[in-house]
């Protein structure tokens, strides 16, 4: 999804890794699914790809993103 999302936007990987707030080698683990999100990546995901507030909510209550 984040590959779509990516390429949707028209962003190179550095530029998506800034926008969500980490660095390329971390975006690059997400992008293969081979790391999962903080909750502070997860919003900034939201964010840049425009995924709605509701897709977050299957998240734990501790996980929770505000």
């Amino acid at each position: 999804m984040m590959l779509r999302g990516r390429e949707r936007e028209g962003l190179r990987e550095c530029r998506a890794a800034w926008l969500i707030g980490t660095n390329v080698r971390r975006y690059r683990e997400l992008e293969a699914g081979e790391a999962w999100p903080t909750p502070t990546e997860w919003r900034g995901m939201c964010r840049t790809f425009n995924w709605p507030e509701a897709f977050s909510r299957g998240l734990g209550a501790e996980d929770k993103v505000r």
